[in-house]
């Protein structure tokens, strides 16, 4: 009998979503998954744009030293530009990749502006709830094949090991054979 435990794959039936306006109608959305990351949602007026999951173990109250830090504002920058093409605007008009995201986080931690979302509010929430389950099952794909193709170098090595301790073999026999003749 084989068992697997999906509990990897349960998230919490509730996400907390905050929102910072950027430009002209158009908002960036961070929607916090506890145990599991994040989600950027780029909207314009009330229709999402595009959707990005951040798997991270970054907390809203400590963003300052963690790796995935430069990660996250990277993405954010992304949106930020995708954004500002459409536009005209001056550079220094322009909202900070940085600042979004720690504004972002401290709405977050100040929860005064936290709208929590879960399957029966928000169409939202299963996109992120299908998208961290994908995203989970393509971290174990790639794991699989990780492991399959180290497998297959190893039995590849061994192999051609075993094929020269043969062709060895065979040449000392050989030579011992002329040897004795």
């Amino acid at each position: 009998m084989l068992v697997r435990n999906l509990d990897f794959l349960s998230i919490p039936k509730e996400f907390s979503k905050v929102e910072v306006e950027i430009y002209n109608n158009q908002s960036i959305a961070l929607v916090y998954i506890e145990g599991k990351g994040y989600s950027l949602v780029l909207k314009e007026d009330e229709n999402i744009d595009s959707v990005f999951l951040l798997k991270t173990d970054i907390l809203p109250n400590n963003v300052n030293e963690h790796s995935d830090r430069q990660d996250f504002i990277n993405v954010i920058k992304m949106l930020l530009d995708r954004i500002y093409s459409a536009s005209d605007i001056k550079e220094y008009e322009k909202q900070h990749q940085e600042h979004v995201f720690l504004r972002l986080m401290d709405l977050l931690n100040e929860g005064t502006e936290v709208v929590m979302i879960s399957e029966e509010t928000s169409k939202t929430y299963t996109d992120i709830e299908k998208g961290f389950m994908k995203l989970e099952i393509d971290i174990m794909e790639n794991k699989i094949n990780s492991l399959n193709s180290s497998i297959a170098d190893v039995s590849s090595d061994l192999q051609s090991t075993v094929n020269n301790i043969e062709e060895k073999d065979w040449g000392n026999r050989i030579r011992k054979t002329i040897n004795q003749q």
